[in-house]
């Protein structure tokens, strides 16, 4: 029973992976980070999109960068900092 939850699991995890850390070459991006510690290891952002709360209210922005390994990255930035960050693979690549 156990094997038959395993790789379903296994494949749910190889095609996204959110964590609290993201290694970009031989520095990493923390959960904690500033948002301009985040820009100096991505660069600009592929794309924005707001965060709000169940009231409409701003709290953050979610950003996407492209990698050219066929990874997307979504970093949560919520009051200056990084809140969230998910790693997944671009399934329109390869």
């Amino acid at each position: 029973m156990r094997r038959l939850l395993l790789i379903p699991l296994l494949a749910l995890s190889l095609s996204v992976c959110a964590s609290e850390t993201l290694r970009v070459g031989q520095r990493v991006l923390a959960v904690g980070d500033t948002a301009a510690r985040t820009l100096d290891l991505l660069g600009t952002p592929a794309y924005k999109e707001p965060v709000e709360n169940e009231f409409g209210a701003f709290l953050g922005e979610r950003w996407q960068f492209s990698r050219e390994d066929g990874h997307v990255i979504t970093v949560t930035i919520i009051a200056g900092k990084v809140s969230a960050i998910e790693d997944r693979l671009d399934e329109r690549q390869g």
